[in-house]
């Protein structure tokens, strides 16, 4: 008896081949044992595919790109006496396995005999995408040349061969490939029959009697096949990529998604590829000269992987996505993946989401080509891959809205405006981050006046108008739009109306109910626009139900309100206004919904756009990934210094005077109690102190304003975010402001002079020789790259009014240009412009080098700082917060703190890609590990699976290190669990999140409803809510004792801060996380850990402790003219980022219990008790206002915040004015 081995990946659905394969052997090599394995018993390392490995006669290898696995293959193909090796299609490590006679594989093409070197350099024509292509016609030209081979060559020809046979799958050439290696290989006497070649493009219908050479010839065919009716319209045109090896193999699913789509009087144009030639369909297949003068209306990618390369190009992600941008903006069409799973059952998949290697193939590949609406198409069911129904059905309905928004002109499109107001009576109604609403909107719906569309009588005469009108939206009285009983009954299928009935009760439930029979949709409708409110999540004050139901869904009015959306007022398109709402957020699978996923019920039958910062991928793809959604990414706000004023200018004059004192005086006081002089700190020391503080605030970047969609900042506005840019050092070059240090200009003069070469010779004309530096000019290639990437800043900030052309765009049908989303102070013009389809990172490639170099200086300098206040003892164990957020834009750096913490570093494959986090032997490492307790936001466990099963690998690697507990607490820790009565699996779990499926601590939730009595439970609250681990096989386990036991060993929460927009004081997610963690481990241990959090802007590192840094902020923001003022200039939006800061004091006081009493006694003064501000919230935001003083009260009530009975008594006052007033505006407005 023969036995090869064939270990084939990607391959878990084609066994019916195989038993063709078999029956057609068994006439002549009846001898052959044919044991055939894939990828999944690699990983799971399978004692019967070693054994397998151990006997083989012939070993066939293919489609292996993980190097885990492949380190265990090339182990267990080394103990095999294998007489010969064949590896295709896999990584060099694995290539290298190769062995025929004397013919070995590099992988590289330098492999290849020089002839064949030659052909290849011809074929791509100096194209570079064109390069993995050019591969597949080599082998057509091999197959040629096969015969004119010298005998030196021969095992080299069965090699190639071999290929050749294997690139054409079906069973009769793969049944004479097995012949050839056992004539070849194994000296046995059987007869080869000629290869016969299979097209590697073409097109196949189900219903055609062959394959077409081409889309021309097809399209002849299938216009016979289905002809026009007379008179009709022509039907859009969908072109379908798919794999060829699917369609030689009969893979069912290719014709019934062919079979929905002509079902729904569209046209298909199926074409089939052999994997890396998609972008070559795109150039030169999908163009009217070859589809007789038709264009296509949509292209629709069943593979996944990038358009250029395929799955080849996916060891080289987004390497080729400006050539890919480029060929799909030509084409100009929507580009979806609709692609069933290859390497999952329908089982696995509905249990557990798309795996970590699919979603890569599935997601963040084609992600970065601009893709759209993915839909999980089908998974293996009984040895084949399938499509199912409702999948289908969801392709159609995404396919039939896009193509329909391409036919229709711009007065027939249906367009709804989606807006925000959670919790509602805040004065958040209409409000997103970064984002003036009313006047985006106001702008958006000007541009889409001009271009044709029906606004109706719209209030677009500006937009405190528009703020007016959308305010008085809220009223219930008297609803534009309800939803009945018998309506909601036809709008949900019966198995989600029974859900939302054992979840909220009979209809119509207690949410917005109108009368007995309704719910009210809060809408204003504008001819053919419509802007309406989102219905809040659950019932305000009670968001328990929402943070504990583990059968939570949406209730009725929320339901009501998308399904009303669609199938009722019609809507052909749906924008979603800034970031962000909460419908990509519902529960269900994390990805690859299925249709009891309620995200899939709400977004999933029109085309759904999304107005999204460019600096902030990560919340973006949830609304991608699980809201169907296009991302159509807008600036962030100015920014601006924060300079010094009032008190703080009193303090400098104070400690100007104070310096001149000869001699100084033993005591000082500059009049901030923040800084105060320290027992036996020296006067010079202080007042030394006391200047870095006021220097620090006063250069201190802050943002200025609001965007408004569609509108560029003014020039002079941008100079504060060039100069931040120019600040980051880059590419080995030195940041502006250290090269103009080192060109001679003073630490006083430095900023002065950098804010002078932006002004005069960046956004002004000054040549850089004219500008003084200081005691030399800069160096002449200096400046000049400081010019360029200055200017390319200043162009992209202006090429905003693009946004708008990108929106009405999308709205006409049309492609929009992908872009990674990036902060533009880290990225500088990389971030730029905005207007473009944010997409993610490289998931293989984190941490990149830079960031393992700058993540290893922070846990240097955190490792550093707590020793200091410790008496030099290292901390046993840190909780460190992390977030997709800062993982995206700073490519990993928290990731990288995390393992340089830890004692490990990234190692890479022969791809470039990290297959491993590796342990640094203590020798080397030089300190004891630290153990982590890592509390991973909900949309980092769903973007970067396989950064955590990395990290998992690496924790249950050092819990199981032969090293001292003293050296290793993981270990140690680990040990401790065990003893306590836990299993080895579950003390080795070391990151933590929400269950799969849902989302954010509940902290932050119970603060904004004020649904919490003693700080004891929203402790609890975190617990609860982040107990489930993941990583390795956890998938989302619950481990409440262990999160529990894990607390009360930390010792530091850590966690770094990003970028300039989002502070402590600027969003409820810091105190939601670290902030619960600090308040959880308090609890635990019966002491509150230091809080310690890291930003690294513009370059430089600083470690501030929690109660520092809120100090900063309250100072050079939330206290500070330069920040309220705009934000009170842009009315209603502005007032409501004002109102949004007292919630996220008493937060922090909640959680930390770290906000200063003068913090909120200036707070009071300026925002409340000076009467001129406070009208002014009051007019442009009453809620906004009203929210302010019951924050302030609620303080005071909670022990947060001290303040006298006459304070207390004014503030209530006011309040009740204040709610007076809200009256008497909304009953103006009824």
């Amino acid at each position: 008896m023969t036995h090869m081995t064939f270990v084939l990946g990607m391959e878990r659905f084609n066994a019916h081949l195989w038993d063709e394969v078999l029956a057609d052997l068994a006439h002549d090599a009846p001898g052959i044992h044919i044991a055939r394995f894939h990828d999944g018993h690699v990983e799971q390392r399978d004692p019967q595919l070693a054994q397998a490995l151990a006997r083989a006669d012939i070993i066939f290898v293919t489609l292996i790109n993980e190097r885990g696995m492949a380190d265990w293959l090339t182990q267990q193909v080394g103990q095999s006496s294998a007489r010969a090796v064949f590896a295709f299609e896999s990584m060099p490590e694995v290539m290298a396995l190769n062995r025929v006679g004397e013919y070995r594989v590099s992988g590289s093409r330098s492999a290849l005999p020089k002839p064949m070197q030659a052909v290849l350099q011809l074929i791509t024509r100096g194209r570079d995408e064109d390069t993995l292509y050019a591969y597949t016609r080599l082998t057509r030209v091999a197959a040629r040349l096969l015969p004119l081979m010298p005998a030196k060559l021969s095992d080299f020809r069965t090699w190639l061969s071999v290929n050749l046979y294997w690139n054409q799958p079906d069973a009769a050439n793969i049944a004479q490939m097995v012949r050839l290696i056992a004539r070849d290989c194994l000296g046995m006497a059987l007869q080869v029959a000629p290869l016969q070649p299979i097209p590697t493009m073409g097109c196949a219908h189900p219903a055609a009697p062959r394959p077409f050479a081409t889309p021309e010839e097809y399209l002849r065919w299938y216009r016979r096949h289905r002809p026009t009716k007379r008179g009709a319209a022509e039907r859009p045109l969908v072109a379908l990529i798919t794999f060829r090896k699917h369609i030689v193999q009969r893979q069912s699913y290719q014709n019934a998604l062919i079979a929905a789509l002509e079902a729904a009087d569209l046209d298909v144009l199926p074409i089939f590829v052999s994997g890396i030639e998609m972008h070559v369909v795109v150039r030169e297949w999908l163009v009217p000269a070859m589809l007789g003068g038709r264009r296509i209306d949509m292209l629709i990618n069943t593979m996944g992987f990038p358009l250029v390369g395929g799955p080849a190009g996916s060891t080289r992600p987004g390497h080729y996505r400006e050539q890919s941008a480029a060929l799909l903006a030509a084409l100009d069409v929507p580009y979806m993946i609709a692609q069933p799973l290859q390497m999952q059952s329908e089982a696995e998949w509905r249990e557990r989401g798309v795996a970590p290697m699919q979603a890569v193939i599935m997601y963040d590949l084609p992600e970065m080509d601009g893709s759209v609406a993915p839909v999980t198409l089908g998974a293996i069911r009984e040895r084949e891959i399938v499509a199912l129904p409702d999948r289908l059905a969801r392709v159609v309905r995404q396919v039939s809205g896009w193509t329909r928004l391409r036919r229709l002109a711009a007065h027939e499109r249906r367009v709804a405006f989606v807006l925000y107001n959670f919790p509602p009576g805040l004065g958040k109604l209409g409000t997103a981050a970064l984002l003036d609403v009313p006047a985006s909107l106001q702008q958006v719906l000007g541009r889409m006046r001009e271009q044709g569309y029906d606004l109706g009588s719209a209030p677009l005469g500006s937009a405190a108008d528009l703020a007016r009108a959308i305010d008085a939206m809220a009223d219930t009285a008297s609803p534009e739009h309800v939803v009945t009983r018998e309506q909601f009954r036809a709008l949900v299928p019966d198995r989600q109306a029974a859900r939302i009935e054992g979840s909220w009760g009979a209809w119509p439930g207690a949410i917005a109910p109108h009368g007995r029979d309704a719910v009210r949709i809060e809408t204003r409708t504008y001819g053919k626009v419509l802007i309406g409110i989102q219905p809040p999540m659950g019932v305000p004050g009670d968001p328990m139900r929402l943070l504990f139901d583990p059968a939570f869904t949406p209730h009725h009015q929320y339901v009501a309100f998308y399904r009303w959306l669609t199938d009722v007022w019609g809507a052909h398109a749906v924008v979603h206004v800034g970031m962000h709402g909460t419908a990509e957020w519902m529960p269900g699978l994390q990805l690859g919904l299925t249709d009891e996923c309620w995200p899939d019920l709400l977004l999933g039958d029109v085309p759904q756009l999304y107005l999204y910062p460019l600096n902030n991928p990560a919340e973006g793809l949830m609304a991608r990934r699980r809201g169907y959604a296009t991302l159509v990414s807008h600036l962030v706000p100015p920014y601006a210094r924060a300079g010094l004023y009032r008190r703080l200018s009193q303090a400098q004059a104070l400690l100007q005077h104070l310096e001149q004192c000869d001699p100084l005086p033993e005591t000082a006081d500059v009049g901030l109690p923040e800084v105060q002089q320290r027992a036996d700190e020296p006067t010079a020391a202080y007042l030394l102190r006391a200047r870095g503080y006021l220097r620090d605030l006063e250069q201190r970047l802050i943002l200025d304003g609001l965007h408004v969609f569609g509108r560029a900042p003014a020039r002079e506005r941008s100079a504060a975010l060039i100069e931040a840019a120019l600040d980051v050092p880059r590419e080995g070059h030195a940041g502006l402001l250290e090269a103009l240090q080192a060109a001679g200009v003073s630490d006083a003069d430095g900023a002065g002079r950098r804010q002078a070469f932006v002004l005069e010779c960046i956004l002004g004309t000054l040549p850089p020789e004219r500008f003084a530096a200081g005691d030399a000019p800069l160096p002449g290639a200096l400046a000049r790259r400081f010019i360029t990437e200055g200017r390319a800043i200043a162009a992209g900030l202006q090429a905003a009014p693009g946004e708008l052309d990108a929106l009405l765009h999308a709205l006409g049908g049309g492609y929009v240009l992908p872009h990674t989303g990036a902060d533009p102070v880290r990225a500088g013009a990389a971030a730029l412009p905005s207007g473009r389809n944010l997409h993610g990172i490289d998931p293989w490639r984190l941490p990149s080098d830079a960031a393992m170099r700058r993540g290893t200086a922070m846990a240097t300098a955190l490792l550093d700082r707590h020793r200091a206040a410790n008496a030099g003892a290292w901390p046993a164990t840190v909780a460190l917060a992390l977030w997709a957020l800062d993982t995206i834009k700073s490519e990993g750096e928290s990731l990288a703190t995390a393992l340089a913490l830890l004692g490990a570093r990234p190692e890479r494959d022969g791809q470039g890609k990290i297959w491993r986090f590796a342990p640094i032997p203590l020798a080397e490492l030089g300190r004891p590990r630290v153990d982590l307790l890592l509390d991973i936001s909900s949309i980092f466990r769903d973007t970067f699976q396989l950064s955590l099963d990395l990290l998992d690998a690496l924790f249950r690697a050092l819990a199981a290190a032969d090293e001292p507990e003293e050296l290793n607490p993981i270990r140690a820790h680990a040990l401790s669990l065990v003893r306590d009565g836990a299993d080895w699996e579950a003390a080795t779990a070391r990151i933590f999140t929400q269950a799969p499926g849902m989302y954010g601590t509940g902290v932050d939730e119970r603060i904004d409803e004020s649904a919490w009595d003693e700080r004891s439970e929203l402790a609890e609250t975190y617990v609860q809510r982040s107990a489930y681990t993941y990583g390795g096989g956890r998938g989302g386990a619950a481990a409440p004792e262990i999160l529990r036991g894990m607390l009360r060993s930390v010792e530091h929460v850590f966690q770094p801060i990003d970028s300039v927009e989002y502070g402590l004081t600027d969003m409820q997610h810091y105190y939601g996380h670290s902030g619960a963690i600090q308040l959880a481990a308090a609890q635990a241990r019966g002491r509150a850990p230091a809080l310690t959090y890291a930003e690294q802007q513009a370059g430089t590192l600083t470690l501030n402790d929690a109660a520092d840094l809120l100090r900063v902020e309250a100072r050079a923001k939330i206290l500070n003219p330069r920040w309220y003022e705009p934000l009170l200039d842009h009315g209603f939006a502005g007032a409501a980022e004002i109102g949004n800061r007292f919630t996220y004091l008493v937060g922090w006081g909640a959680t930390a219990g770290n906000v200063d009493g003068w913090v909120f006694d200036d707070a009071a003064a300026t925002f409340v008790f000076d009467d001129a501000v406070r009208q002014r919230l009051a007019d442009a935001n009453p809620r906004a206002a009203r929210n302010a003083v019951a924050r302030l009260l609620e303080a005071h009530g909670r022990g947060i915040w001290e303040a006298d009975d006459a304070t207390i008594e004014r503030l209530r006052a006011i309040h009740g004015d204040l709610e007076d007033h809200l009256e008497g505006a909304l009953g103006n407005a009824r």
